[in-house]
């Protein structure tokens, strides 16, 4: 297959991935909405991406002759801190609490997209290697945060929640330190692979990163939302309006959040 041939199969998977979570996605409480939601936005954001580089819109290509697909930087730049914020709320039980620590990550994350973008789209083979390791220590400061203070915090949690942390963090950290080593073997970095096979690995690795890492991700925060309302530790303000079985009265909010604060009370 050639290439374009694997962006159209990207937008598809991404398009299909994107419908699939979102449709299983739970919403018993507004954190588990919030994820649901996050990681059925993931996949719809790539497959503009892919769709964009399958119909030759979100390319350029430079006086070198080489063709640079710069939409991928923007789907990076979008899809990448929306994974970490969700990893940040399982984490924090709520990204509010350390919003400082939160914000470094996701802005080491954009500086670590956007210096990647300008490796890409550099000709002069100098400034490219300078962009990749400024590119490269954004990377590192993104690794620090997860495996240092972050998992810190997750540790302090109950066991669902650290348990879902330690999981979606190595899986998440092992997919994303593949992604650098692709870019440098392919046709922006060393050129020692052909663009048909940097792209066939980079959507298959888009998505496992973005699709099947979702479905892993909501499995973990279901289990936690099972944990939370078995022990009732869910606040009244924090219960989704969709538990709420269709065509119930509207006082039925009200009754089922004080049953959760009656049970915290207890």
């Amino acid at each position: 297959m050639d290439g374009t041939t694997w962006l159209w199969l990207g937008t598809a998977g991404m398009l299909g991935g994107s419908a699939a979570l979102f449709l299983a996605g739970g919403k018993r409480t507004q954190d588990e909405e919030g994820h649901s939601i996050a990681h059925g936005l993931v996949p719809l954001f790539a497959a503009i991406a892919y769709f964009a580089l399958a119909v030759h819109q979100g390319q350029v290509t430079l006086s070198s002759g080489r063709v640079f697909l710069f939409a991928r930087y923007l789907d990076w730049s979008v899809t990448t801190p929306v994974l970490l914020l969700g990893l940040s709320m399982t984490a924090l039980h709520g990204a509010h609490r350390r919003a400082g620590l939160v914000a470094g990550l996701l802005a080491s994350d954009v500086v670590m997209i956007v210096t990647g973008l300008f490796f890409g789209a550099s000709q002069d083979p100098f400034m490219k290697w300078v962009w990749y390791i400024a590119s490269c220590a954004a990377f590192i400061a993104v690794y620090y945060v997860l495996f240092g203070p972050l998992r810190a915090e997750a540790q302090m949690r109950d066991a669902e929640r650290r348990s879902a942390y330690n999981r979606n963090v190595v899986i998440l950290s092992v997919l994303w330190l593949i992604y650098p080593i692709v870019v440098i073997l392919g046709p922006d970095g060393l050129e020692i692979w052909t663009a048909t096979l940097a792209t066939a690995c980079i959507t298959v690795l888009d998505l496992v990163a973005k699709v099947v890492y979702g479905f892993i991700s909501m499995a973990g925060s279901r289990r936690i939302t099972d944990a939370d309302l078995a022990r009732g530790d869910v606040s009244p303000a924090m219960v989704s309006t969709h538990s709420v079985p269709s065509g119930a009265p509207e006082s039925a909010m009200t009754i089922q959040a004080g049953s959760v604060l009656q049970r915290r009370q207890i």
